[in-house]
């Protein structure tokens, strides 16, 4: 059953009211949908769906059905026959409406339902968060009321032996629960009979005992309150051969009791004692003891925050004892179970305080209101320190806080408790290395970290900073001498075994983390798996839409959730502007040993999500349209507004979700679905390219064409993106060869124009010109049947180059520029703008015009500037440089040139840095510097080393070449 919170009280959602499929195990075995029951015949049939609705949404696997079914003997047909119930059950919830509940899982099977058990638990919780008693009482009346005879009627004896146990014990966990509250609300007398009869039931219950005591007790029947103490001790010791309990002897002390001690010489000490290993915390200790030794007209309240493990009650207790000295009236200690099933009543509490304050057990106050008041009255006037461990909700904490301004309380709580108002926040983080080295030390002893011989830093990147997880493999290593530091390093290292690793004793981070997972309600705890399973280092919500095919909006509702309850940190906004989040490294590797990875729906979701967004961010950033017909495949039907509240600054999206897209890449190619992998990386390929990131693409484009077969679309797409990097490597024979090997004329015209101008370029570099030329003119045909007029232009600008440089066709040359010229600033795109530009400026200077390149560059430039491309701007400043040397401009050009020197340094790009030196040596021979001119040629061909480009390499030998002959003889050569 799910949970949503109204003000701050979880409320049941039922069955019907979320649509989910209802199972019934408090009774005989039974399912229903919308109230309408399901027929499930059979011993097997109910033995499997009541093992599988036990299981709460966790996978069960084909073993433990067998075991449920026939214990240690199984016939051999026994995973059949399980396979058969399932397929049977399933069959019956598909025509009941409940499609697509029972989930195949590995070597397993998991259930999507509402279990009545569920509900009771979801039902203890909301009762131990009450405030009044007469509330709690009803509530759990009605947990009660959910039995409807014997649990599990119907199913298999080996199960009903395994889990019978659990729900009669669960039955009379809630009776107890009820009788106390029943007690607190003062009708002790009408329960008499009913306790009479639970104690001859159950005599060895040693809770039932004291409740009857009390019972009597508080129905003025002192003399039968003893009675009934003699009858317990009797019993026990018949039975059992022990003396009564430690609270029997208490309750009976107080029965006999006539005076007390007076409240005011009672001091309780209750702080439980410093956490071994404890460091760091420096700040945020000295913040808790400034907040509670403050004095100030209100009583002063710290709320200490963080995910689990982190060290909240370490904090807490650490720096309450440091301020003892400031509340000499007592200490009081109490842990609220804020992420148990059953959290700890207010009520109950205080009845512990009153206690520890000197109140006896008659004198107690009956309801929660009325120890609330005498809490306070007690503690007027006097300095006690209360310390509210692991608190659920402000509606937990409220009925305990003192109202002196002497007194203070330190609330330790996995949720932020928004609705806490006015206390001091301190939030804690993960420590920093320094810091975890010195926990784990502390624990394991300094001497064992010396064996490390550098496998420490493992470790404690393992642990993330998280003391609980620091302490447990610091105590591993002390209790263990012949486990070494490096052995425990290799273990934790596998993400897989992480959570099995992390466990001494009674600790373990997976108990930790689990106790809050199981507050999650349905679409929080899909959120974290899916996020878990995508891996990315940062994200914003968008994923979520498709995972649980939900609005947008609902996703930042449920981020918002999650960083509540410390299971996500906000991690500041990314390139694009937006609030991003992030996921602690240990409570990823929890969620991954959860549940299933995503199953195949809501990948097919993601994915579609993921290309359509991609692509809306692609055409913004190209102003053309992709027109790839795998797109129209896989990209989910998205309306505009949708991608456009997303994809806000397509560029700077890219790049703040890059990371997001690429691990959603991998999900689908690790998903066996290279169409949408294929699909996404092609529109990922130009941005990657923007972005300065194109050896991501290529170590996605190796992975694509792992599982590419012989579909030549994701063939074409894993060479065209391998090409890509390839020709930013300058390795432009292997562009060739990468390209001529994969079936291009199987794909699409869009796809196929693209693998043609790659392959032009690739020829132009390797100097085969009547090739490049066939292969720009073949790839013009293909994007005008596209549509594509970006494409079309930088053809033409590339044909324009050729026939210019390696043809002497100035007239050709002309002409292709005009054309790309016209075409670019039809598309709109300016870095294609660009581009073409300093094509065409070249073709000017061939042909005599220096002042129209001068403004060709210019324009350039400003366009490189405009949106902000340090590598764009070094080369229109090195075509500048060019162009106003020869217009006789000499000092200009050297400014331009040096301009571009220093930007591609910066830009670590040799190849724009080897054309400045180059441009430079030009302006330097014309001014008649032969000698700096050859310094610089020479540094410019010493760069060619570090790329592989022929056409570059012969333009710096053919300068350097003049540069010699202008040499004075003997000039040193």
């Amino acid at each position: 059953m799910r949970t949503d919170t109204l003000g701050g009280r979880p409320t049941a959602l039922t069955a019907a009211d979320s649509g989910l499929l209802e199972a019934t195990v408090l009774g005989p075995v039974g399912a229903r949908v919308r109230g309408t029951s399901i027929p499930v015949k059979g011993r097997l049939g109910r033995t499997v769906l009541a093992a599988l609705a036990l299981a709460c949404r966790r996978p069960v696997s084909v073993e433990r059905l067998i075991d449920a079914l026939w214990g240690e003997q199984p016939p051999a047909t026994a995973r059949t026959q399980v396979h058969i119930q399932v397929s049977k059950l399933r069959a019956s919830l598909d025509r009941a409406g409940a499609a697509g509940a029972v989930v195949t899982v590995s070597d397993g099977y998991l259930l999507d339902c509402v279990v009545d058990v569920d509900e009771v638990r979801r039902l203890l919780v909301t009762a131990g968060t009450a405030g009044d008693p007469a509330d709690a009482a009803g509530v759990l009346r009605s947990a009660l009321d959910r039995w409807t005879g014997t649990p599990l009627g119907g199913v298999s004896a080996h199960l009903a032996r395994v889990e019978l146990p659990r729900l009669d014990e669960l039955r009379m966990c809630l009776v107890e629960e009820w009788i106390d509250a029943e007690i607190a609300c003062g009708r002790a007398a009408r329960l008499l009979p009913e306790l009479a009869a639970l104690v001859q039931a159950h005599p060895l219950r040693e809770g039932l005992h004291r409740r009857r005591m009390l019972a009597l007790h508080r129905a003025g029947r002192r003399a039968d309150a003893l009675a009934a103490f003699q009858e317990a001790r009797r019993v026990l010791r018949d039975e059992l051969g022990m003396d009564p309990p430690r609270e029997l002897l208490a309750l009976e002390a107080e029965i006999l009791s006539v005076e007390t001690l007076p409240a005011a010489t009672v001091v309780p000490a209750q702080l439980p004692p410093r956490t071994s290993g404890f460091a760091g915390r420096d700040a945020e200790s000295a913040a808790v003891r400034a907040a509670v030794t403050r004095r100030t007209d209100a009583p002063p309240l710290v709320l200490v925050t963080g995910m689990p493990g982190i060290g909240k009650t370490a904090l807490a207790v650490h720096a309450g004892a440091a301020s003892v000295h400031a509340h000499p009236d007592g200490q009081l200690y109490a842990d609220l179970r804020g992420a148990d099933a059953r959290p700890a009543a207010p009520h109950e509490v205080l009845a512990g305080f009153l206690r520890a304050l000197g109140v006896p057990a008659r004198s107690m106050p009956a309801t929660a209101e009325e120890r609330t008041a005498e809490f306070r009255s007690r503690t007027a006037g006097k300095r006690v320190l209360v310390v509210l461990d692991n608190a659920a909700s402000a509606r937990q904490i409220e009925p305990l806080l003192a109202a002196d301004p002497g007194c203070a309380t330190i609330v330790t709580s996995r949720s932020v408790l928004p609705e806490v108002e006015s206390a001091v926040r301190v939030p804690l983080a993960p420590l920093p290395d320094q810091v975890a080295e010195t926990v784990l030390a502390n624990v394991a002893g300094a001497a064992r970290l010396d064996e490390g011989d550098g496998t420490v830093a493992t470790v404690l990147e393992a642990c993330g900073g998280v003391p609980l997880a620091l302490r447990i493999a610091g105590a591993q290593l002390a209790a263990y001498p012949k486990l070494s530091v490096a052995e425990l390093a290799a273990r934790l290292s596998d993400e897989s075994r992480r959570m099995r690793e992390l466990v001494v004793g009674q600790r373990s981070v997976r108990d930790s983390l689990d106790t809050s997972f199981r507050l999650l309600d349905r679409d929080a705890r899909a959120a974290m798996l899916a996020l878990a399973a995508i891996g990315a280092p940062t994200f914003t919500g968008w994923p979520l839409a498709p995972v649980l095919d939900v609005p947008l909006s609902r996703t930042g509702e449920v981020l918002a959730h999650l960083c509540a309850m410390n299971l996500l940190d906000q991690a500041g906004p990314g390139r694009d502007g937006v609030p991003r989040y992030r996921m602690h490294d240990l409570v990823r590797a929890y969620c991954r040993t959860v549940g299933p990875s995503l199953d195949a729906g809501v990948l097919d979701r993601l994915t579609g999500w993921a290309v359509a967004l991609t692509r809306h961010a692609h055409e913004a950033i190209l102003g053309a349209p992709a027109g790839y017909t795998v797109l129209a495949e896989t990209a989910a039907p998205l309306d505009r507004d949708v991608a456009g509240r997303v994809v806000q600054e397509p560029l700077p999206w890219l790049g703040a979700d890059v990371d997001v897209l690429l691990a959603v890449f991998g999900l689908a190619v690790r998903g066996g679905r290279p169409r949408p992998a294929a699909a996404l990386l092609l529109v990922l390929r130009a941005p990657l390219v923007r972005l300065d990131l194109f050896d991501h693409g290529a170590r996605a484009a190796a992975r694509l064409a792992n599982i590419a077969g012989a579909d030549p679309v994701v063939r074409v797409t894993a060479a065209l993106v391998k090409a890509t990097a390839r020709m930013h490597r300058s390795r432009y024979a292997d562009v060739v060869a990468l390209l001529t090997e994969v079936p291009v004329r199987e794909v699409d015209h869009a796809l196929r124009a693209e693998v043609l101008t790659k392959l032009g370029d690739a020829y132009e570099r390797c100097r085969d010109w009547h090739r490049a030329i066939t292969a720009m003119r073949e790839a013009v045909v293909c994007f005008r049947k596209s549509g594509n007029l970006a494409g079309m232009s930088g053809c033409h600008a590339t044909l324009a180059a050729l026939y210019r440089d390696h043809l002497g066709d100035l007239g050709a040359a002309r002409a292709h520029g005009m054309k790309a010229l016209r075409l670019a600033d039809a598309a709109g795109d300016w870095k294609g703008r660009a581009q073409v530009r300093l094509v065409v400026l070249r073709t000017a200077l061939a042909c005599g015009d220096p002042a129209a390149a001068v403004g060709l560059a210019e324009q350039a430039r400003c366009l490189a500037e405009q949106n902000g491309d340090l590598i764009g701007q070094t080369w229109c400043l090195t075509a500048e440089a060019d162009a106003r040397r020869a217009k006789g401009d000499l000092s200009a050009a050297r400014r331009s040139a040096d301009r571009a020197l220093g930007l591609a340094r910066r830009s670590r790009r040799p190849d724009a840095e080897s054309a400045a030196l180059l441009a430079l040596a030009s302006i330097e021979l014309a001014a008649g510097e032969p000698a700096a001119a050859r310094r610089a040629a020479q540094a410019s061909l010493l760069l060619q080393d570090r790329f592989d480009s022929p056409v570059e390499r012969a333009g710096v030998e053919k300068v350097l070449a003049e540069i010699e002959d202008q040499l004075p003889s003997g000039a040193g050569r």
